[in-house]
């Protein structure tokens, strides 16, 4: 493989809101804020993804668009896939909404304003896939919410241009309680959020490798 580049963005951070970005969306019963579960997915996935080339031989350079809890606009996001001229952009979130709704989900900006949205479904459909069957091994109750098309100021084509393949995977609902456990302060939790991220790692390797 030629030298690929991934961005791995993860959401909001920081004390205040900007450009788009909220400081923080949902929230675990146990008080954990999705700010600092993206942040530490997308500490996970870049190693993982680190680890999983090295040993294929493979040259992927991997940026953060953060790696401390400061919050970048949605726009300056994005162009830090431009500017390292990324072939995969994946941003990292977890959804909330009524306590009780479940399910991994993968976002793609619609084909009416990307021109790139057959790759981008390729990639998502890559990272929703492994997403769902590393949380479903260890949970029953996982649900696939599927590939869906969304306009997202991250994944603006004129922010983050058209080199980049790029999704954004809403992982899993927060704000229910067995979520929380599974994720977060389960005595399982550590090594589902490295299996979750291994397999989002493998699924960008895989995008990286088939269109090489």
């Amino acid at each position: 493989m030629a030298k690929s580049v991934v961005v791995i963005d993860p959401g909001h951070g920081g004390s205040l809101d900007v450009e788009g970005s909220s400081k923080n969306n949902a929230t675990s019963p146990s008080g954990v804020l999705e700010k600092n579960m993206t942040l530490r997915f997308a500490f996970l996935v870049r190693d993982a993804l680190q680890e999983a080339a090295s040993l294929g031989g493979h040259d992927v350079k991997i940026f953060l668009t953060r790696d401390t809890d400061k919050n970048l606009g949605l726009s300056a996001r994005a162009a830090v896939g431009k500017t390292k001229k990324a072939d995969v952009f994946l941003s990292i979130h977890f959804n909330g909404f009524n306590g009780t709704t479940r399910g991994t989900e993968t976002l793609i900006s619609p084909a009416a304003i990307n021109s790139n949205h057959a790759a981008d479904k390729a990639l998502a459909q890559r990272v929703q896939k492994a997403t769902f069957n590393a949380i479903k091994a260890h949970d029953a109750e996982a649900k696939d919410r599927k590939v869906k098309d969304q306009k997202l100021g991250v994944l603006n084509e004129a922010s983050l241009g058209t080199i980049a393949r790029g999704c954004l995977v809403e992982i899993e609902f927060i704000d229910v309680p067995a979520v929380d456990t599974l994720l977060n302060i389960g005595p399982n939790s550590p090594q589902v959020r490295v299996d979750v991220c291994k397999a989002i790692a493998g699924a960008i390797l895989d995008d990286l490798i088939a269109n090489e």
